[in-house]
């Protein structure tokens, strides 16, 4: 029994008395070291008390293992004997003062509760090893290998049925072997028969077990000793489940959760978006049955379905430093920037004079485009008297040739315009050079060439942009030496994407246009001015295709029998089995059809499967990031009981398919 459980009252008024006498507070805390408990523990038990209207029962070892025996309802049973009732106010007080106690035992002594509540599941393996003197020892490995067995995920009847097979067949052989007489060719034979009639049994058994199990808790619940499972636990409990069936923990999806918001920002994402196929299918389920949820889910699935584009949309223009915007005003901003910082720079080359070098001698006197830009510019009265490698000369020869350039790109002529270019480009080098130019020159034009060139940048990066290749536009942004223009020509790229996406006329599934297409995704890349703020964005983008995909598995189609199969598992059986329920009865069978028809009206006449399936619509369809977080770390002590109950039933079916896989050799042998 555990020392950690004396009578609380006792101890409280002795508590008392110490500090009536002044006793020290090191004083208390000694006596309640003595009584079992710490300081937190003891005002915790004080609460508990409180709460339950009455001291926790006693718990200990025993009473874990009773707990395994009876399939947990042990603590209802003997509610029911303190109450004298099996139902009312006292039955709950009884009830609680019970649970209290298991609970404050668990949290004292956690090893020895779970081996209590092991060992209750373990007694029908270790009737097999009572029975294996009686059959050869046929029953002793299988036993020891159900009860060594940790199961890491929920079971279910299939997988048990499969297990309890193979022990069956096992124990079956061994015995029918172990129990023939004669010579070899007899015990051969017995295995034979022993491990067919084994295989049987030993399938069979799990089925018997848990129909008799289940048959029992119902039994309990319909004449009131055991209170029914309430709607809320029962959504947490299939919402476990589901977990358990992907492989994740409450715990590791919260977190992986919280990362997600503080590194990319929140969303509108609920738990059937982030926890996997599973509870996708479990929302379907629950959104396929009338419920009070219904109404509010729908509407925020359709608002936020709605709003896909422009999340999309302002992902794009955050990551691009643009924001909400018009792009015009950015670009003129952009403009005007750029003209600020490149001005010192080009005062600074101006005053370099004249630029002697055979490169730009050459260019001009072969160049015709070039002679004709210094023409053009000593037409203006300041230039007249200029010689022609003067640097204001250059400045206007190298922006003309530019103009031109884009000129012939917009008029359709590629050729002359890649000939212009190159030209530009020359001419470039040539007054920049390092050792015979002036090498701030293309510091300057980087910055800022001339706000034409910039506008042209703009315009050509909005042009067609969702329709080029990637190669197209990586030689399209190559030709712009600069990084103003080239930053032009993404801010056009944007405006060519954002104004794609304000014309779709449902943006629900957008995602899927930016991430399915690998020519798509490359595109994209061109747009940012960086690896990382591309990878944001796509991150995001696969978010949102995560959201589209739960809103198409809830909305799309009727439903047709992979969501019936959702919806069993909330649901009681349907119209079909009832019809077949009442053919029993018709047919004589009274008793048999009368079972089968309660059990198919009692989760209705309840109201259990509207109530469950809006809990866990509620649930795992709440886009609320912070009621995320508290409902999955609430699943923690859930999801440790279901791993438990799944040990325990595993090595009771093992335990019952291994004794029943030798029943039949037995009887042979006799």
């Amino acid at each position: 029994m555990a020392t950690q459980l004396p009578n609380i009252e006792r101890v409280q008024e002795n508590v008392r008395r110490m500090q009536a006498q002044s006793a020290t507070q090191d004083d208390v805390v000694g006596y309640l070291k003595t009584e079992g408990y710490t300081p937190t523990r003891f005002e915790a038990a004080v609460a508990s008390a409180k709460k339950v209207g009455g001291p926790p029962v006693e718990a200990g070892f025993g009473r874990s293992l009773m707990q395994g025996l009876t399939f947990n309802t042990a603590d209802e049973i003997e509610a029911a004997f303190r109450a004298g009732a099996i139902s009312g106010p006292e039955y709950q007080n009884q009830l609680s003062r019970v649970r209290a106690g298991i609970k404050q035992y668990e949290e004292q002594y956690p090893g020895r509760a779970f081996t209590g509540e092991l060992m209750g599941g373990l007694l029908p393996t270790a009737a097999a090893l009572i029975a294996a003197p009686f059959t050869g020892g046929a029953t002793a490995p299988a036993a020891a290998a159900g009860a060594a067995r940790t199961v890491a995920a929920l079971p279910t009847l299939g997988s048990m049925t499969l297990r309890g097979l193979g022990y069956g067949t096992a124990s079956g052989i061994a015995a029918g072997a172990g129990g023939a007489t004669g010579g070899l060719e007899s015990r051969v034979m017995g295995g034979l028969v022993g491990g067919g009639a084994g295989a049987v049994l030993g399938a069979a058994a799990p089925a018997v077990t848990s129909t008799i199990g289940t048959g029992a808790r119902k039994f309990a619940q319909a004449t009131g000793m055991t209170q029914p499972i309430s709607a809320t636990d029962k959504a947490r409990e299939l919402i476990a489940k589901k977990l358990a069936q992907e492989g994740i923990s409450p715990e590791d999806l919260a977190a992986r959760q919280a990362a997600v918001v503080k590194a990319l920002g929140g969303r509108d994402e609920t738990l059937a978006d982030i926890g996997g196929e599973s509870m996708r299918r479990l929302a379907r389920g629950s959104m396929a049955i009338p419920n009070a949820a219904q109404t509010d889910v729908r509407q925020m699935l359709t608002e936020r379905a709605i709003g896909a584009g422009p999340r999309i949309t302002k992902d794009i223009t955050d990551l691009t430093a643009i924001g909400e915007r018009d792009i015009g005003d950015v670009a003129a901003e952009i403009i005007q920037r750029r003209k600020d910082a490149a001005e010192p720079l080009y005062k600074q080359a101006f005053e370099a004079g004249e630029v002697y070098s055979p490169r730009i001698d050459e260019l001009l006197a072969k160049s015709k485009d070039i002679k004709t830009a210094i023409e053009v510019a000593r037409g203006l009265p300041q230039f007249a008297d200029l010689p022609a490698n003067s640097m204001l000369l250059l400045d206007k020869a190298y922006k003309y040739v530019g103009d031109m350039a884009n000129e012939a790109r917009k008029a359709g002529k590629g050729s002359r315009a890649n000939d212009l270019d190159t030209l530009r480009n020359d001419l470039l080098d040539a007054i920049a050079n390092k050792e015979t130019g002036i090498p701030v020159y293309r510091e300057a034009v980087n910055t800022f060439a001339s706000e034409s060139l910039l506008k042209d940048a703009l315009e050509l990066g909005a042009k067609n942009f969702l329709r080029k290749t990637p190669a197209e536009i990586n030689r399209e942004i190559k030709k712009f030496p600069g990084d103003a223009e080239q930053q032009m020509y993404r801010l056009g790229a944007v405006q060519s994407v954002r104004d794609e996406i304000f014309g779709m006329r449902d943006t629900a599934n957008i995602a899927d246009k930016f991430l399915n297409s690998r020519e798509m995704r490359d595109r994209m890349r061109t747009v940012f001015n960086s690896q990382g703020e591309y990878e944001t964005f796509i991150k995001n983008l696969e978010r949102e295709r995560q959201m589209a995909v739960t809103r198409s598995r809830i909305e799309g189609g009727s439903p047709t029998a992979p969501i019936q199969q959702d919806i069993a598992e909330l649901q009681a059986q349907s119209p079909s089995e009832m019809l077949a329920a009442g053919a029993q009865m018709a047919g004589g069978n009274i008793t048999g059809g009368a079972i089968n028809l309660m059990r198919q009206l009692s989760p209705r006449l309840q109201g259990m499967n509207e109530n469950v399936a809006e809990q866990i619509s509620r649930s795992v369809l709440d886009p609320r990031f912070n009621q995320q977080q508290e409902f999955l770390m609430g699943l923690t002590p859930l999801m440790d009981q279901l791993r438990r109950q799944a040990l325990q039933q595993q090595t009771r079916a093992a335990g019952t398919s291994t004794s029943a896989g030798q029943m039949v050799p037995g009887l042979l042998a006799d």
